[in-house]
């Protein structure tokens, strides 16, 4: 079947991926273009799930809840098309989809995030199918005694390490509630621990690490060998019994759009495509080397900004700030991180009370509100009562539709 535009005079936004760029791009249109837009979204998921939550569930702390997308589309009168993108053709403002049909738009949003693959033979890859199962197995398997010596491994330095600390943490945690002590170390090609908040949060990352007995292997690339980890620079040889590793992340490489080397979609602050008219980008599938859902949010919003303008909405678009923000899980009391500017190393900080409200791992100022069932305007306000223990900056934003890109 074939989607075209139809003969009208209000605009088509065609939205690629029910990711959080994707929904969050969509709920924003919605907000800040209202009727100057007709919205269509592709995607050939059927639920929204809570990713960041999956690292609890091995551990029985929680599970990643399941959101299905049709509501939501629904919710903003948008049109919701079932497939993958398989090409864009610009010059004809079309896309195809890999099962057939086309769709057309007069302005593209892609968000169809990146795509993993494993980075090791024989280890837990963190995000692979029915991975959960098998880490619940592994943490059993340490519970016991049977696993002595377990290895976590970040590969490449593109993506988002936190989900690795959280799980070597929550092994930790989970050992010494048994009362055996495994020797557990946590490899990166990071130079400190979490060194993308900055040099304080680093420093209470390294603290949670060596008071859980896990070895920082930083500044390293390693290569597993069958009961070994060999480490580089160095060949320093590491004994093991299990690999948990984060998945290698590359691009969509979707057929007629400009890629870097890893396939990731090359744009700029507003999330314009390079050199394609009328076409943007947000999320994972971006050529920013952080892969998390907060930024791809923020993407997000300053993808949606810059359309609703250019469409005559009252909206001054600010290009993408990334404001970082992180909610690590160690077994005891949640630890939020954030930094407002990831060059600074002295910016960052850490707080066991929230830094943001709500204090959800999505921190998306229209998807989040959105799965609680609260509105955009009471993203990163106070909670109710405000903080009566501590004295905190919260990260609060004027109106959004003068600052979206800031939350």
């Amino acid at each position: 079947m074939t989607y075209e535009r139809a003969s009208r005079p209000t605009p088509e936004v065609v939205i690629v991926g029910a990711s959080v760029a994707g929904l969050e791009a969509l709920l924003a249109l919605h907000e800040l273009a209202g009727d100057r837009v007709r919205l269509t979204l592709v995607a050939p998921e059927r639920d929204f799930v809570d990713r960041p939550m999956t690292v609890v569930e091995p551990f029985g702390l929680g599970q990643a809840h399941r959101h299905p997308v049709e509501p939501i589309t629904s919710h903003v009168g948008a049109t919701l098309v079932r497939g993958s993108v398989s090409e864009v053709r610009p010059a004809e403002q079309r896309v195809l989809l890999s099962g057939g049909g086309a769709v057309g738009y007069d302005t593209l949003v892609l968000a169809p995030g990146a795509r993993s693959t494993p980075a090791y033979d024989h280890s837990v890859t963190v995000g692979a199918e029915r991975w959960a199962d098998a880490m619940r197995e592994l943490v059993g398997s340490v519970e016991r005694g049977e696993i002595r010596r377990v290895a976590f491994i970040a590969p490449t330095s593109i993506g988002w390490t936190l989900p690795l600390y959280e799980l070597a943490l929550l092994t930790s945690h989970a050992a010494r509630a048994s009362a055996v002590e495994p020797e557990m170390a946590l490899i990166t090609r990071e130079e400190r621990p979490l060194a993308v908040f900055g040099t304080q949060a680093s420093a209470s990352a390294g603290h949670w690490l060596r008071s859980s007995g896990i070895e920082f292997v930083g500044d390293t690339s390693a290569e597993v060998r069958p009961g070994m980890v060999m480490l580089e620079p160095g060949h320093r040889a590491l004994p093991v019994d299990a690999v948990v590793a984060l998945p290698l992340v590359r691009g969509p490489r979707i057929q007629g759009l400009p890629a870097d080397d890893f396939g990731f979609i090359p744009v700029d602050s507003h999330g314009r495509v390079h050199g394609l008219a009328d076409v943007y980008a947000a999320g994972d599938a971006t050529n920013f080397r952080v892969k998390q859902g907060g930024l791809a949010a923020q993407q997000a919003d300053a993808v949606a900004a810059h359309i609703a303008a250019d469409l005559g909405a009252s909206v001054t678009p600010a290009g993408f700030s990334p404001v970082l923000r992180g909610m690590l899980f160690s077994g005891g009391d949640p630890q939020f991180l954030r930094t407002r500017d990831l060059h600074d190393a002295d910016e960052g900080t850490t707080s066991l009370a929230p830094l943001w409200w709500p204090p959800t791992k999505i921190a998306g100022r229209y998807l989040g509100p959105y799965l609680l069932g609260g509105r955009p305007s009471e993203v990163f306000a106070p909670p109710p009562g405000g903080f009566a223990d501590v004295d905190i900056e919260l990260d609060t934003a004027a109106d959004p539709k003068e600052a979206p890109a800031a939350g």
